[in-house]
């Protein structure tokens, strides 16, 4: 027996503090919900827990910024179908127009109709937005420079590849002009035609009013009447190409005198052409149409050029096409998880009917082909909006159920299993007890060593 040192005492009050110790982590455990509430409980399972919270954190807001870009998408293709409404209407009255049955002034009707569609069409061009980002008005497609201001790209396609195309300016556009041989004189009663669609003169009308009626058939014709200080007409067509013609003829020899216009003849005008010098494979084919040459290739490449009439012969224009523009949208929760979407200008010019002409059966029919040409791209571009919405649906899917399983595995490493954790604790607490006891005994020992004293 020892008095010095009681060593059932300190071996007793040793496994009761380490007792009391695993009871503290155990009650901590429970209360917090965590196995690991500090580095030292498991330093491998909170470093890996913490990239675990990372990529959750990043899966989240991947997810939702996939529905960010669907409801981009909902905007655009939502305007588009307006777009689309108006096309059809158009193409209806182009066919409506297309009838013989219409008089001159039913066809200028028409056509009041059409501009207006035209205006609006370019105007939710200009104003479709989401979160102030205008969505149809070509910010968000790729964007493009050429080193010559009069050779413009006006649209691409998906299919071209980011880099610098060069063209040389063959051919100008030019528009079909006629200049009559004489001034205007009044006094002679008849009709005067031009391409197909007449105005009556009376013998009555001054050379004022002849020039009058004469320029608002132009007008409603897309030509251009003018006449200078000696009273001689010239004609010339607004639209740009070989396509335009100007044909002049009066119901008499007599009357045709009286405007000036005897053996009058159109120049024709001039497709624009160009050289495709670089850039291009040599499989590349090109069509033009007045002031526009488009260019095609396998895979679906086009581009549109346009050839200001401002131009010059030999002209070269180095155009460039960049990656940048796109609406990006951070659809993972790394570096480099992206997705591109582009939305092409959707405008009168872009789908080619700025200039549709209605008020002659001519410019009807031809009114009905380019509205269909139209209708098709704008079918085409609510495709590929359709299939990025579609895209992006599948994504939140996979984003979310990502998140899910790594979520789950998280919970293993850091959430406390309760059932286990109590019981764990509840061992402890039975220990502490008995250990509390047993310092108390083992404290009461020393005690007996008084009964050998007093004996």
């Amino acid at each position: 027996m020892r008095i010095n040192h009681n060593i059932s005492a300190i071996k007793a009050n040793m496994h009761l503090n380490t007792t009391n110790t695993k009871m503290d982590k155990s009650l901590e455990r429970l209360s917090s919900g965590l196995k690991i509430n500090r580095a030292a409980d498991d330093a491998a399972g909170m470093a890996i827990s913490q990239k675990m919270k990372t990529q959750i954190a990043g899966l989240e807001k991947a997810s939702n910024n996939a529905a960010d870009g669907i409801s981009v998408i909902q905007t655009a293709e939502g305007a588009l179908n307006e777009v689309e409404s108006m096309l059809q209407r158009m193409r209806e009255l182009a066919v409506q127009a297309s009838n013989g049955t219409n008089t001159t002034d039913d066809r200028k009707a028409i056509q009041k109709e059409i501009d207006q569609l035209n205006q609006e069409i370019e105007r939710i061009s200009d104003t479709t937005e989401f979160n102030t980002k205008k969505l149809l008005n070509g910010d968000i497609d790729r964007k493009s420079y050429s080193s010559n201001s009069k050779v413009n790209l006006v649209a691409l396609s998906d299919s071209v590849n980011v880099g610098a195309y060069e063209v040389t300016v063959l051919t100008l556009p030019t528009q079909t002009t006629a200049t009559a041989s004489g001034a205007i004189t009044a006094g002679e009663a008849g009709k005067f035609c031009l391409n197909g669609e007449d105005v009556e003169i009376l013998d009555t009308d001054t050379a004022d009013q002849i020039f009058e009626k004469i320029r608002d058939l132009g007008d409603s014709m897309n030509i251009s009447v003018e006449k200078d200080a000696a009273g001689i007409m010239k004609f010339t067509s607004k639209e740009y190409g070989k396509d335009c013609k100007i044909e002049i003829h009066c119901s008499s020899t007599e009357l045709s005198g009286k405007l000036g216009v005897t053996g009058i003849a159109a120049t024709q005008g001039d497709d624009a052409k160009i050289s495709l010098d670089k850039g291009f494979n040599a499989t590349a084919t090109m069509s033009a149409s007045g002031k526009d040459v488009v260019i095609t290739d396998h895979s679906g490449f086009s581009m549109k050029i346009e050839i200001d009439p401002g131009a010059k012969e030999n002209d070269k224009a180095k155009i460039d096409v960049l990656a940048s523009g796109p609406m990006i949208l951070q659809i993972g929760a790394n570096e480099g998880q992206t997705m591109e979407v582009r939305v092409p200008e959707v405008t009168p010019k872009t789908l080619g009917i700025d200039i549709v002409n209605m008020t002659t059966q001519d410019g009807a029919e031809r009114a009905i082909t380019l509205l269909d040409d139209a209708i098709t791209e704008v079918s085409a571009i609510r495709a590929k909006l359709g299939a990025y919405q579609n895209r992006l649906e599948h994504s939140i899917a996979n984003l979310d159920t990502t998140g899910e399983n790594m979520t789950e595995a998280l919970s293993r490493i850091e959430d406390t299993d309760m059932a286990e954790e109590m019981a764990q604790y509840t061992q402890m607490q039975v220990l502490s007890q008995a250990g509390t006891s047993m310092l108390a005994q083992a404290n009461q020992r020393p005690q007996t060593i008084l009964s050998l004293l007093q004996g």
